[in-house]
């Protein structure tokens, strides 16, 4: 093929490519998608199903880019079909895997194979869970160049609530308490991950996810993290604490003790050793093991009441969905909750997964074990919790003028955002939940 011209007299080969689902040539990024009109999807949406024979796509009304989370852009598209039915969505979404604006966000790139895969089981009528209705989604295997085109949430319209921005859960409404309800919303985000991975393990699901999305369990423990050595684990827990003590507007006081930082260098040196062991025992129960949402985050979720007035969770950005631990699917479901929830109603929010997974037909898991594999994952993980200092000096040049972690300023630096609120949680953790005592205690076992 001609590495400076294809059939859409595009001047660079990587904004077209061949689909391995259908066989399509697909566009890289919108640029590409519409030099084509309406020719790219009318072919689209027709080899899906979305779209029948006879119907065709007349015009692009509107495009919008949407500004939002890592890796490829993302656009909202306005459309009008010849023949409009209902069920056939004239506002879409629809996510690029490639940034070729952004080297480091293309990197990410890969991540569209499980987001296609996923797009396209979701399809059929037993997937258990609300999804975006898909209409076409393909990926070339080769250059991980793909797209996902679905369906418009209406985040604050047509009942469904507004979007929700990652680790700013106090913004979140109750119009019936005085404190937002973070928990009722972590609820419906965690009965809906045991619908899903209880009904896997119970045999509903299509074969195909299994083939697409097989377990491996050398693969899972390698996963699980890299090796990261004491000297250097010690060295970014001297520069958190200092941070801490340099900016303690940003932090609860329980985290900003002494005694606090003390105990946490004191058993560096036996999580760090731990940690191998722990990522096997993570792996090692297989009632624990079912496919998932990777990263179940609020601002990859949308709400609305279901059928019986319940808040109802569906979900978003499918990227590195996959078989792995529960534990795990929970913890990252939770991980952007403020530390009342954590403190305060983590049993709860367990026993609403157990329950919801052995309904749908899964394992009956005890509460003890779960509750015991969630906290070694996030002691396990102390490497990766402390970057904020880096993160939020990049993002601010008079740390100082912080009012402190919910000034509004922070809304728009979401990885100083993030990193802040994942140490202060980890931070929180280890001093409610004692979480050095909590791996002493898995190795004397």
């Amino acid at each position: 093929m001609d590495l400076t011209r294809n059939a859409h007299g595009a001047a660079d080969l990587r904004r077209w490519v061949t689909g391995e689902n259908f066989g399509l040539e697909i566009p890289g990024d919108m640029e590409a998608l519409l030099s084509t009109g309406t020719d790219f999807l009318t072919r689209a949406f027709r080899a899906s199903g979305a779209l029948a024979a006879s119907n065709s796509v007349r015009g692009i009304l509107e495009v919008e880019e949407f500004v939002g989370g890592g890796s490829g852009k993302k656009f909202l598209l306005s459309l009008e079909y010849e023949e409009p039915q209902p069920g056939l969505p004239e506002q879409l979404f629809i996510k690029f895997s490639r940034n070729f604006d952004n080297e480091l966000w293309d990197r990410a790139r890969f991540m569209m194979v499980s987001e296609v895969n996923v797009a396209l089981l979701s399809t059929a009528p037993e997937f258990p869970v609300p999804v975006p209705a898909t209409l076409f989604a393909d990926v070339d295997p080769e250059s991980y160049t793909g797209l996902v085109i679905s369906e418009c949430i209406t985040f604050g319209r047509n009942g469904v609530e507004p979007l929700y921005l990652k680790c700013m859960d106090y913004e979140v409404p109750d119009q019936d308490h005085p404190v937002p309800d973070q928990v009722g919303h972590y609820t419906a985000i965690v009965r809906g991950l045991g619908t899903l991975s209880g009904a896997h393990r119970a045999g509903k699901l299509s074969p195909d996810l299994d083939r697409e999305f097989p377990y491996h369990y050398d693969q899972a423990v390698a996963a699980g993290g890299v090796e990261v050595p004491e000297a250097k684990v010690i060295e970014r827990a001297t520069r958190m604490f200092d941070f801490v003590e340099r900016y303690p507007k940003l932090f609860p006081p329980n985290v900003r003790t002494s005694e606090l930082r003390e105990q946490f260098m004191r058993d560096i040196p036996e999580v760090v050793a731990a940690g191998g062991r722990i990522r096997k025992f993570l792996h090692s129960n297989p009632d624990f093991i079912a496919f998932s949402h990777w990263n179940a985050n609020i601002d990859n979720c949308w709400f609305q009441p279901g059928p019986d007035g319940s808040l109802q969770c569906g979900f978003l950005d499918w990227a590195n969905a996959g078989q792995f631990s529960v534990a795990q699917s929970i913890t990252g479901a939770i991980s952007g909750a403020e530390p009342l929830v954590w403190d305060e109603h983590l049993d709860e929010l367990l026993n609403a997964f157990i329950e919801e997974y052995a309904g749908q037909g899964g394992p009956l898991l005890d509460l003890d074990e779960l509750r015991l594999h969630v906290l070694l994952m996030t002691a396990s993980g102390l490497a990766w919790s402390m970057g904020a200092p880096l993160a939020v000096e990049r993002a601010f040049a008079d740390i100082d003028d912080l009012v402190g972690h919910q000034d509004g300023r922070f809304r728009y630096h979401e990885n100083a955002r993030i990193q802040l609120h994942m140490m202060t949680r980890m931070l929180n953790l280890w001093q409610t939940r004692k979480l050095g005592d909590v791996v002493r205690a898995f190795n004397a076992r």
